[in-house]
């Protein structure tokens, strides 16, 4: 063999040589998990998210449809209360009319008899004087069949809920806090006072004036 050819095949083993490694090398990058193979660890990743973001959507839509229906409640609240008050309204205006109207009906006969009583023509003071007490009555009847009755005052004590004290007048003759004349009448419907009876009510007398009142006595007594 020729030197020429030895030289050839040196040649040709030296490139086989080098050709095997880079070979092994690809096959190693090819096969390597941070290139080639799938990453398991991303997918599980996902997965966990997904799983705790669908419990906190179904949170959310329930949260959503409890508001809903509570706004939905609250508005037939709110609809059911105004009819209340209109139809509290409609029924008391009802009975106001009712109450007036049975007032009026019968007030209507005790005005036909003041009419008559202003119109006769009679000198007899008396017979006029009775026939105003019959209307006075008949008035006093009709007030007191809705509940309005009068306050008693005289001779009974004061008393701040049903008496409005106008003035205060010593006297010997009753003892301090007994009402002795009635300025204006008072009235109470159905238990509750209506306007206080306006009265003088009794004081203790001064010393002074006790005094005078027993010497005036003792005098009397002396010219009987």
């Amino acid at each position: 063999m020729s030197g020429d050819d030895n030289t050839k095949a040196e040649d040709v083993a030296a490139e086989a040589s080098t050709q095997e490694p880079l070979s092994e090398n690809l096959t190693s990058e090819e096969l390597s998990p941070e290139e080639g193979a799938p990453d398991s660890t991303g997918d599980s990743t996902g997965e966990v998210d997904a799983a705790e973001t669908a419990p906190a959507l179904s949170e959310l839509e329930q949260a959503r449809i409890d508001a809903e229906d509570n706004r939905d409640r609250y508005l037939r609240a709110a609809a059911e209360l105004s009819n209340f008050r209109k139809r509290t309204v409609k029924m008391r205006s009802e009975a106001r009319d009712d109450t007036l109207r049975d007032v009026l009906l019968q007030i209507g006969p005790m005005l036909d008899n003041f009419r008559r009583a202003l119109g006769q023509e009679a000198d007899d003071i008396v017979a006029f004087r009775q026939g105003i007490e019959i209307i006075f009555k008949q008035f006093n009847e009709i007030l007191s069949g809705y509940g309005l009755v009068e306050i008693n005052t005289e001779g009974q004590p004061f008393d701040p809920n049903l008496h409005e004290a106008m003035v205060q007048v010593p006297s010997s003759e009753h003892p301090p806090g007994i009402v002795i004349q009635e300025m204006e009448k008072g009235y109470m419907l159905n238990d509750r006072v209506m306007r206080p009876a306006r009265v003088i009510v009794s004081t203790a007398m001064a010393e002074e004036d006790a005094g005078d009142s027993d010497t005036d006595d003792q005098q009397t007594d002396g010219k009987a």
